[in-house]
């Protein structure tokens, strides 16, 4: 699972420690295996870590890349293996087996045009040290959390509420957001939160975070469109397209460097993915438990 912590100082003050080890605390359910901090004047990041690619140390958040950028991330690129092939094809050189390094060095070639490359889920913040700014995804769905507060003091962010929630209680009810709650029983179809002031990034979205002038700048990376080539073919052709489809997309994410499991809540859905894992682990029991 993992979880990242971050703060910002629009003022240009150092970083709190205290502070950022306190909102760190607050996720360590989210990460048990390790935990790490960096900070740089009026950047700090904070990181749990739950270990599934890379279970060495070498794989340790916040991550550092060739002096230029720093990393804490939550999640998993599917593909990291093809995009970290194509990486060394470019004269890329790696040190881990992670899929945080490959992050990285697909953002040191590609910048923000890294996001179209990846298949997976993530929210993660980049520290671009030589060029003043912090570079913030969301993946296309928001499986991955990502909420975010500000002031005219500081910027702060992290995987879940209640480490940007203040610490004497000076925290205010949204009810605004309740109330459409408790009428509508639909949550989270906006970025608003059911506190005032914090906020859920946008999901398909990504941001610059300018740390002269603390200027942010967001843009949609994705959209869904609709396939219009598929009304045209027979039920037959769809059926066998699922198929491969719905296979290849189990098959990578079954990669991990320790064992894999489902949760079953007695529907179709995940009793087909159950039942379609089992079989590519039919002959290792220790890698697969459902």
């Amino acid at each position: 699972m993992c979880g990242i912590t971050g703060i910002i100082n629009k003022t240009k003050q150092e970083v709190n420690i205290a502070k950022l080890e306190w909102m760190n605390n607050q996720i360590i359910h989210r990460g048990p295996d390790s935990f790490g901090f960096y900070t740089n004047n009026q950047v700090g990041f904070g990181h749990r870590r739950l270990s599934i690619l890379d279970l060495s140390e070498l794989g340790h958040q916040p991550m550092k890349y060739e002096d230029k950028y720093v990393i804490t991330y939550n999640g998993e690129i599917y593909n990291y293996i093809e995009i970290r092939n194509e990486l060394i094809k470019f004269g890329y050189e790696f040190k881990s087996e992670s899929d945080t390094e490959v992050i990285l060095a697909a953002y040191d070639y590609w910048k923000e045009d890294c996001l179209n490359k990846f298949n997976g889920m993530w929210a993660f913040a980049i520290y671009d040290i030589n060029n003043n700014k912090i570079f913030i995804s969301r993946d296309r769905f928001g499986v991955k959390p990502f909420y975010f507060r500000e002031n005219e003091f500081c910027f702060i962010f992290g995987s879940e509420i209640k480490q940007l929630l203040n610490e004497n209680g000076e925290n205010i009810l949204n009810e605004d957001v309740l109330l459409e709650s408790m009428l509508t029983h639909i949550d989270n179809h906006n970025n608003e939160t059911y506190f005032k002031d914090v906020y859920s990034f946008p999901a398909a979205h990504y941001m610059y975070y300018n740390l002269i002038d603390n200027k942010k700048n967001i843009k949609k990376y994705y959209e869904l469109k609709v396939n219009q080539s598929l009304r045209k073919a027979n039920p037959k052709e769809l059926q066998n397209k699922f198929d491969n489809l719905l296979k290849s997309a189990i098959d990578i994410r079954l990669r991990s460097d320790v064992k894999v499991g489902t949760c079953l809540s007695g529907g179709l859905d995940s009793s087909s993915i159950s039942v379609i894992a089992s079989k590519e682990y039919k002959f290792d029991n220790n890698k697969f438990i459902a």
